[in-house]
């Protein structure tokens, strides 16, 4: 009987111990559950805090359209992109030189710490550098091509800065006027010669029209491009000159196909054509060589299609800001 009574007790000793055990490992499986589901960093409070308030778009919506990573973290993580010389691209590939130009026109090549949204926040309003040596400051000159009847950047820089804004449009019911003791309105186009076309829109080179406002060599602080696909045509005439040298900011819509800068959800095909794509990526390639570097880029979701070569979404027209760095 005494042997019994030992051997329950040691058995009772045995149950107890192993409970003990699944115990205790139930109560650490609990916590590390817990923990795992615990969400990662803090809540962005500034974005919380910017309801109702006009803010830089990046604060507020945090990162770029298509899913993408804002700007600050692509030029942290991305490695930079090159363009080849004019030799090595017309040995690529078209769905190669496709890859280059959407991955070039994505990635941020230089820091501005200060990116400002001036004017809407929507379409009509472009995002301004304001950092230290960028920030427009008076007197400062500004052109802008491209209105469409929304003038709420050329207001913006003159109500935050105090800049001579001066706009050109060929195609608005206005007529050539001052609009303001700082804005000026020219029913005017740039194009690569001075001429008229059928339509009656009067074109002129860059260099005519700075010409004629008597600042041929005055340092223009900002000049922004929204010129419906002309920009192909002007940009060659400008990097065949030293205007560039006295710009600060570059800012440009890219609109890659025939018929991508008016909106057309049945427009299927953006795909642009080799040739072109070679000739978009050496104009690119010039603006890096006039130490031109992008700060901030765009892509607007209007143009959205569905690339030939990848079957991913992508976009055929771009926003993007250049710094001239040097």
């Amino acid at each position: 009987m005494k042997i019994i009574h030992v051997k329950r007790r040691t058995l009772l000793a045995y149950v107890l111990s192993f409970s003990s055990g699944c115990l205790v490992l139930w109560i650490f499986l609990f916590f590390s559950s817990q923990q795992s589901v615990r969400p990662q960093g803090n809540i962005d409070k500034t974005a919380l805090d910017s309801v109702g308030k006009i803010v830089r778009p990046d604060l507020l919506f945090g990162v770029e359209d298509f899913g993408q990573e804002s700007n600050k973290e692509k030029s942290e993580k991305a490695a930079p992109i090159v363009i080849p010389d004019n030799a090595a691209l017309r040995n690529m590939s078209w769905a190669a030189l496709a890859e280059l130009y959407h991955s070039y026109l994505s990635q941020v090549q230089v820091e501005c710490k200060d990116i400002q949204r001036i004017g809407r926040i929507t379409d009509g309003g472009w995002d301004v550098c304001t950092d230290p040596g960028y920030v427009p400051k008076q007197p400062c000159l500004v052109y802008s091509f491209g209105v469409g009847d929304d003038f709420s950047f050329e207001d913006s820089i003159i109500r935050n800065y105090g800049c001579n804004v001066y706009s050109f449009d060929p195609d608005m019911k206005m007529e050539s006027q001052h609009r303001s003791k700082n804005s000026i309105f020219f029913r005017q186009g740039l194009a690569d010669s001075d001429r008229t076309l059928t339509n009656g829109w009067v074109m002129s080179k860059f260099e005519t029209i700075r010409a004629s406002l008597k600042q041929t060599t005055k340092p223009l602080s900002v000049v922004k491009m929204d010129i419906e696909e002309w920009e192909w045509e002007v940009l060659p005439d400008l990097l065949a000159t030293e205007h560039l040298k006295t710009v600060g900011q570059l800012l440009l819509e890219l609109h890659q196909c025939h018929g991508c800068s008016k909106y057309d959800p049945d427009q299927e095909d953006k795909e642009p054509n080799r040739d072109h794509y070679i000739h978009m990526l050496e104009l690119l390639s010039g603006l890096y060589k006039k130490n031109f570097r992008i700060f901030h880029t765009h892509q607007n979701r209007a143009c959205r299609y569905t690339s030939k070569f990848t079957l991913s979404e992508r976009s055929a027209c771009f926003e993007v800001g250049f710094l001239r760095v040097a």
